[in-house]
């Protein structure tokens, strides 16, 4: 009976959260693992605009790859020489692909990387409304 009870408010609880908070799409998710860089992605106006930190890298280490539904980034390694003594900066090939929440125009994308962060601007594909067609 007490277990019945646990996952109706469990249910209830869960009703409730996504009625305050909306649908979160799964798909993109925010937790990462250590070989994945962070990423925010923002939705403006006419664009979502990714912004993903990739330290210690130069933009010629990067690759970026766009369809309608996905944005996927890899970064090689920044090359060091030397003998670690202590090593607390990470230095390892990233990757990271998630899908966006709407479909984009891949080739209207742009991407400029700054200070160790990639910002790319994903135009919206957008949808016109429906017109009235006469039928003859």
């Amino acid at each position: 009976m007490i277990g019945n009870a646990a996952v109706e408010v469990a249910r209830i609880s869960i009703q409730a959260a996504k009625k305050i908070l909306g649908d979160l799409p799964s798909d993109i998710s925010m937790e990462k693992s250590q070989d994945q860089p962070a990423i925010d992605l923002m939705d403006g106006k006419d664009e979502l605009v990714a912004l993903v930190s990739l330290p210690g890298r130069s933009k010629d280490m990067i690759d970026l790859r766009v369809t309608e539904d996905t944005l996927t980034i890899s970064a090689k390694a920044a090359a060091r020489e030397g003998k670690y003594l202590h090593q607390e900066i990470e230095n390892r090939n990233v990757e990271r692909e998630i899908k966006l929440p709407l479909e984009v125009k891949p080739e209207q994308v742009k991407a400029s990387f700054n200070n160790g962060i990639l910002e790319v601007h994903l135009p919206k594909l957008m949808v016109v409304d429906s017109q009235r067609i006469q039928v003859e």
